[in-house]
């Protein structure tokens, strides 16, 4: 009777491990999800082979069945162990060496069992005993068998100390989910005394009768009480299937699930969403981080095989009655909005024709000039400049050559005033000029040199060549000068004068 409620609890403990070990390992994408399907497959193998034990009776068949377990039993304690610091997040300290030294006394264990009968150091006798007309292998310990056994209790410590941790900072459903797994956490305490004294007397492993439970309440705590409750709010808005990269963060930003699309703009972050938490995944992207921190909507811009892309994120707080606990956050491609509402920026800022700064766009420019020219102190000078006889040249030549000097005036201007000089088309024949860190001196030499350019340049039109001349006025910034409006006036002025007194030349503004 021992034997078939013993088999039969055996058996739905395997069933439902595997359950959890497919649910957790295959669709579990954060790293502590995936370690504990690692650790629910260690367990299965173990009972399994267990199971088959029990329901054997020749010494052979057991020792096969018990050494089979230890595919399973070595590795548990330091499975058990990496759920705890992944979780409670010290996954950094199992990266490198580290984190392999963790399996040096299992593996040597896996070894020292199935090397067994050469040394005699894990089992020092085993033997088939009869109790209560049960078949049962009975197992004399060895020395290395208590050295697994110290392992398992200086894991078992650890996970219990890191649980404790968090449970004394948490509060709400954190506080009830972390009191489940310091619970899970202690029962196997009770396996380690009862098999050390072998209670009864009828040779029952317990390890294998506690452990499944304590399993079950990990998976009940790593998910009622922390991201399937969570999950559920967000999958309602389609959350694997949709387009927009989303991840779903507990209350302290650490990484509880996230769908497909999101893996591919991490990429373009070069950043590695199997880290546990956000600071740890954005390090390298402060701003963005500091975005997401604060809710904050904003468009990011990134460079991906070279081309700009641009990602729009979006931070939401996922709140239980009055309690929050977590955030999901979103992260859309809008490179073709962006880049639209580049190109109709420039559309509404750049003059068609002559490709310069509108007179919109050229006023802005001038204007933050102009302010940064008041408080550094700073000389800058307009150029005002007009075609000489345009009108001459669209009625001799027609429109459409009257467009093409407009062109190439503007293309010799571009050419000449470059760096942080701002150039502009103000309408019809009339263009602007203004000049950082340029005094009198400087902004007439370069207008003349303008002008000389402008006037030795040979066009063509109908067959037939033709030059045009330009006249400028220019003006600096004094101490007289209050406005920006008033240096435009001043070099307006001067342009004038220019016009007035012969064309062809440049003129300072008195």
């Amino acid at each position: 009777m021992i034997v078939f409620i013993l088999s039969v609890y055996l058996f739905i403990g395997v069933m439902l491990l595997s359950l959890m070990f497919v649910n957790s390992f295959f669709r579990g994408k954060s790293s502590y999800a995936r370690a504990l399907g690692a650790l629910c497959l260690s367990l299965q193998i173990y009972l399994l082979g267990y199971l088959m034990e029990v329901n054997v009776d020749t010494l052979a068949r057991m020792k096969f069945w018990n050494q089979i377990q230890y595919f399973g039993i070595p590795f548990f304690p330091t499975l058990w162990l990496v759920v705890s610091m992944l979780y409670t997040g010290r996954g950094k300290k199992l990266k490198g060496y580290k984190g392999v030294l963790l399996f040096v006394i299992p593996f040597i264990t896996f070894l020292m069992r199935f090397t067994n009968d050469f040394h005699h150091l894990y089992y020092s006798k085993i033997e088939l005993q009869y109790t209560n007309n049960l078949s049962v292998m009975y197992l004399t310990k060895g020395p290395w068998y208590f050295i697994q056994m110290l392992y398992v209790l200086f894991t078992l410590v650890l996970c219990t100390w890191f649980y404790f941790q968090r449970y004394k900072k948490s509060t709400g459903d954190e506080r009830m989910q972390f009191r489940i797994l310091l619970i899970a956490s202690i029962l196997p305490y009770v396996s380690l005394i009862l098999v050390s004294t072998n209670l009864g007397g009828i040779g029952i492993d317990y390890t294998a009768v506690i452990l499944p439970p304590c399993i079950f309440m990990i998976n009940l705590a790593l998910t009622k009480y922390n991201f399937l409750e969570i999950k559920l709010l967000a999958r309602e808005r389609v959350f694997e299937d949709s387009s927009i990269g989303m991840i779903l963060l507990n209350r302290f930003y650490q990484v509880v699930d996230f769908n497909n699309a999101s893996l591919s703009y991490f990429k373009w972050m070069h950043a590695n969403l199997e880290e546990a938490y956000l600071d740890q995944i954005l390090k390298n992207n402060q701003a963005l981080l500091s975005s997401i921190k604060k809710l904050d909507e904003r468009v990011f811009m990134f460079f991906v095989d070279e081309e700009e892309r641009f990602l729009e994120t979006n931070s939401r707080m996922i709140m239980n009655k009055d309690e929050l606990v977590g955030f999901l956050i979103t992260f859309d491609d809008v490179t073709e909005r962006e880049i639209l509402k580049k190109k109709l920026l420039e559309m509404a800022s750049i003059d068609e024709l002559s490709g310069l700064s509108n007179r919109r766009k050229f006023r802005e420019s001038a204007t933050e000039i102009f302010e940064r020219a008041l408080r550094y102190d700073e000389k800058i000078s307009v150029l005002m400049m007009d075609i000489d006889y345009f009108k001459k040249v669209n009625d001799t030549y027609g429109h459409q050559t009257g467009d093409e000097v407009i062109k190439e005036f503007s293309g010799i201007l571009m050419e000449l005033f470059r760096g942080t000089d701002i150039s502009g088309r103000m309408g019809g024949e009339e263009f602007a000029v203004i000049m950082l860190n340029a005094d009198t001196d400087a902004a007439f030499q370069k207008a003349e040199r303008f002008r000389k350019m402008i006037a030795e340049n040979i066009m063509h039109a109908d067959k037939k060549s033709f030059q045009i001349t330009v006249s400028i006025g220019v003006a600096t910034c004094d101490q007289l000068t209050q406005s920006l409006d008033m240096l435009i006036s001043q070099a307006d002025h001067a342009l004038y004068e220019a016009k007035r007194t012969g064309r062809n030349k440049t003129v300072i503004s008195q």
